[in-house]
């Protein structure tokens, strides 16, 4: 059995990044693995260098920045150091909605550009360009973050993920790819009924898998079906959660429920992988190598365990920088160095997006994620939406418009394809609003509901208080 995942590592997955002109993932990887290890002031020193080039290769191909320095009265000669970088104004999810062809690097090759969106699971959805060199360290990037959870190439992981787009596609050389190199069994919880959950528990004890990775709502979602049915559970190696936050109550149902480590992620699509846990579970480090961040206060940079509104700019995307870029996440800087020896500097917490399941008129579940990506984002004149539930199969949709809004056909559009998703009968109301303002805690709540799914018993709802986001109704 320990044969497969070594011809994983060493063949089949070498011939199909040669095959794919992705290469470069393997180089970024072995300079990853060295990386991590080299001391705070070397990383630091690090991103500076890859900070100086960024800025001057802006300044001279992207239009936006251009104009950005000269407003600014300054040029990247003027910084000195990766604090300066606090002159330049920050970059708004509304720049990238607004002026995305002018952040593109002129001298980039069109072909080389990959286009990718948000999901809208923080507000309005976003596009962003990157290259295919950015997706190579991308990729490598999560190869080693999944390396600190134990999850090595070749091993058997299953993933529990409400996003179409990442699913594999399922043409018969994408089913033969994945079976080559081992990609995972793939649980879909854009829509879950307590037959979809059932399969899941059915799946994992057949598939076995070393790792799982999950949704942090829908890992809980699951753990707490398990407990309602008195099921036992596959017990992988560890869990590595992501996508949504992970308070502390539902980290430990996790743990006692599977038996195994969790270890916590955040990343966004903007950039990927931001940072994640290691074993000693001291907060979680950051992809530095790749990404500079910031923690802004309204009086200044935020000192450590301070909570302040993250900043990213990414270092190794130069087809379209991002630069000062506001995630709308708010998070806190750890202090002191880490038990594992990393020098990569590390968040103490994030608090950024939540997102709940949504009860259907027949009791299905539907992932916030889901219908921030699949139904609101599809519609850029909707802007940013929030929507709320206190009824099975009736929702709320809280509007801040976007350009060319039209109200009636924009409206009419979300009662139709909300009702492909929650049911025929769903009851779908809407409210037009100037501002959709953050919780007291900093988080952009895209959905939020108070409706209990009808197959959890009211021992697993009493289990879950504390960290729950789906109570009784």
């Amino acid at each position: 059995m320990a044969l497969y995942p070594k011809l994983v590592r060493n063949l089949f997955l070498p011939l199909s990044l040669w095959r794919n002109g992705e290469l470069a993932q393997r180089r970024y990887l072995r300079e990853f693995e060295r990386t991590q290890y080299l001391s705070t002031e070397a990383i630091r020193e690090l991103q500076w260098q890859r900070l100086r080039a960024l800025l001057h290769h802006a300044y001279a191909q992207c239009p936006f920045y251009r104009t950005r320095f000269d407003h600014a009265g300054m040029t990247p000669d003027d910084l000195r150091g990766l604090e300066d970088l606090r002159a330049l104004p920050i970059l708004e999810k509304r720049d990238l909605q607004e002026q995305c062809e002018e952040m593109v690097a002129r001298n980039w090759p069109r072909n080389d550009l990959i286009a990718n969106q948000t999901g809208g699971s923080t507000g309005a959805p976003v596009p962003f360009y990157l290259s295919k060199d950015r997706k190579c360290s991308r990729a490598a990037a999560t190869l080693r973050h999944n390396r600190w959870a134990g999850w090595r190439i070749g091993d058997r992981a299953a993933v529990i993920w409400g996003a179409p787009r990442d699913r594999p596609a399922d043409s018969w050389r994408a089913r033969l790819r994945g079976v080559l190199l081992r990609e995972p069994l793939w649980l879909d919880t854009a829509n879950i009924t307590e037959a979809s959950l059932a399969k899941f528990h059915t799946d994992l004890l057949r598939y076995q898998p070393r790792i799982i990775q999950a949704y942090a709502r829908s890992a809980v979602l699951f753990a707490r079906y398990l407990q309602a049915h008195g099921l036992t559970p596959h017990r992988p190696y560890s869990i590595i959660t992501s996508a949504e936050v992970l308070e502390a109550e539902e980290r430990r149902l996790l743990e006692e429920v599977f038996g195994c480590p969790v270890f916590n992620r955040y990343g966004c699509r903007e950039v990927s992988v931001v940072a994640s846990e290691c074993s000693s579970h001291r907060g979680l480090h950051i992809m530095a190598e790749g990404l500079y961040l910031e923690i802004e206060t309204p009086h200044g940079p935020a000192a450590a365990g301070e909570m302040g509104t993250i900043l990213v700019t990414d270092l190794l995307n130069y087809a379209m920088p991002l630069i000062r870029y506001r995630i709308g996440d708010v998070g806190a800087w750890a202090s002191g160095p880490c038990p594992c020896g990393r020098g990569l500097p590390r968040l103490e917490r994030v608090a950024g997006r939540v997102t709940d399941f949504l009860v259907g008129c027949d009791g299905r579940l539907v992932s916030g994620v889901y219908l921030a990506t699949y139904v609101v984002a599809q519609r850029p004149s909707l802007g940013q939406v929030q929507v709320l539930q206190d009824k099975a199969g009736a929702v709320t949709y809280r509007i801040k418009p976007g350009r060319n809004f039209n109200q009636l056909r924009d409206l009419e559009y979300l009662r139709t394809t909300t009702r492909r998703y929650l049911g025929a009968e769903a009851e779908i109301a809407s409210e037009v609003v100037q501002e959709l303002p953050a919780a007291p805690s900093g988080k952009f709540l895209f959905s939020r509901s108070t409706v209990a799914p009808c197959f959890l018993s009211q021992r697993s709802a009493r289990s879950a208080q504390g960290g729950s986001r789906i109570r009784e109704g």
